[in-house]
């Protein structure tokens, strides 16, 4: 349990550096599709290396159905994310972005059958409580501004949790293969975008964040399959201990990263969020 839990405890960290990649692209105003483009090519490389590594096979008929599955949710969830960017603030997009952290948590206490204990439970409840203090507080959830933006936000809100529920229908042994195929995929379904535009030319500094990024996020999810695998062997709770951890705690990881790294200043909710999101990585800890 303890090595499980370390496992998501480091994707977490990784996750939260994937943050910092992303804020420098904002930052820099590097077109957003073109980030996309290339930090999915980089992981395909790096899935595809390491697949050749390890000795596995190249065709795996169930796998690549999965991945195709994760690739399409994924690259939706930007489009319906980018969308709902136009309507509304960071604060209420991101902030219910990543409350969908719920739905995997929710599959696998119905579907896989994870026990929940009352630790578990109360650590969950702390850990949105978390995301909703870091995200702006509760003026960040109010649902106005109109039936579009409400649609998109929703749309990107499911489809967001699509990635992470897949993660545990992969064999344990053939992360490397499903992150080729996910990478894969989903270079090819943002390829045609790029074909269309008919500017291939770089801006300065963008191949290096997309590399950056394409390295933390596969590293984060090869972590979190790895965190789910060596849960999974000892405990029938796998998807809610990990889960939450990889996918909730990832939000106050990258705040604190940002003030670190980018010297942001902390708002008061922001505060109270981290701390919050702390307690709830002590809850997890408990039997």
């Amino acid at each position: 349990m303890i090595s499980g839990i370390l496992l998501a405890l480091l994707a977490a960290v990784i996750y939260g550096f994937l943050g910092i990649c992303f804020e420098v692209a904002a930052k820099r105003r590097y077109p957003v599709w073109d980030v996309i483009l290339y930090k999915q090519f980089s992981g395909f490389l790096m899935g595809l290396a390491c697949t050749a590594g390890l000795g596995l096979p190249l065709y795996e008929p169930r796998l690549l159905w999965i991945g195709s599955i994760g690739a399409a949710s994924y690259v939706l969830t930007c489009v319906c994310y980018l969308l709902a960017s136009r309507e509304r603030d960071i604060a209420s997009n991101w902030t219910l972005l990543n409350l969908s952290v719920a739905l995997p948590i929710l599959v696998s206490v119905v579907w896989f059958g994870d026990r929940f204990t009352a630790a578990k439970a109360l650590a969950v409840v702390f850990t949105l409580c978390s995301i909703v203090l870091i995200g702006g507080g509760p003026r960040g959830l109010q649902l106005s501004g109109g039936s579009r933006w409400m649609r998109f936000i929703f749309g990107a809100f499911l489809l967001n949790g699509v990635l992470v529920i897949l993660f545990r229908f992969v064999p344990d042994g053939y992360g490397a293969l499903f992150t080729a195929y996910f990478y894969g995929i989903s270079f090819l379904l943002v390829l045609p975008y790029k074909l269309h535009a008919r500017n291939w030319k770089p801006e300065r500094g963008m191949a290096l964040v997309s590399v950056a990024g394409a390295a933390t996020h596969w590293s984060g999810i090869m972590l979190t399959m790895a965190a789910l695998q060596a849960v999974g062997k000892v405990s029938a709770q796998a998807g809610v201990v990990v889960y939450p951890i990889t996918n909730g705690l990832v939000i106050p990881v990258g705040v604190i990263l940002g003030m670190l790294l980018l010297q942001q200043k902390l708002s008061r909710a922001t505060q109270w969020g981290v701390l919050t999101g702390m307690a709830a990585l002590v809850l997890f800890f408990l039997p």
